[in-house]
């Protein structure tokens, strides 16, 4: 499985750069969020098969990386191809989701008070949960904005980190070459 891996360290340093690509194309012009992710799960579908079709370890199959990636494809095409519609759903989605995991918070923190020390910093992150996705629903515009900075900060993160494992990787490659 290693050997495969470190084979593939490439990928890695490509999509890293995607990422970072992105990220700043998000920065620059926040309302290409949802074709730029629809972008980025398309290349990412396309380099889950390129990986899946390759050399596998014997251990490992080849088919969640195929499903993964052919998932990601359609999710992509359909996002690209339903820009407001997609948009708008991922908006209220995540406002949804903020709601739910803030009610869950404060509903864990209120049980678990007689476990657990500082449970209101359960109780205060499960209200601001809930009021940012309060926010998201009553202005789904400013919500698409906020989260258009939080996914250019994720690429950039991300993307710096896949740079970073894939040279790691590639000086592992190397080091195995000159053992063999």
């Amino acid at each position: 499985m290693l050997a495969a891996l470190a084979s593939r360290w490439w990928l890695f340093i490509v999509q890293g750069v995607f990422m970072i690509i992105l990220a700043i194309l998000v920065f620059t012009q926040p309302t290409l969020l949802i074709s730029l992710i629809g972008a980025y799960a398309v290349v990412d579908g396309v380099l889950k098969i390129f990986s899946g079709l390759g050399e596998q370890p014997d251990d490992q199959s080849r088919w969640p990386a195929l499903i993964i990636g052919v998932l990601s494809i359609i999710a992509g095409g359909w996002m690209l191809a339903n820009r407001e519609v997609a948009i708008e759903a991922l908006a209220y989605l995540i406002a949804a989701w903020a709601v739910v995991v803030g009610v869950l918070l404060i509903i864990w923190a209120v049980r678990l008070r007689q476990e657990i020390n500082d449970e209101w910093l359960m109780i205060i992150f499960g209200v601001l949960s809930i009021i940012f996705g309060l926010l998201v629903f009553n202005n789904v515009l400013a919500g698409v904005l906020s989260l258009a900075w939080i996914f250019a900060i994720y690429m950039i993160v991300g993307g710096i980190l896949s740079i970073v494992l894939g040279f790691r990787i590639r000086d592992l490659s190397e080091r195995l070459a000159t053992i063999r």
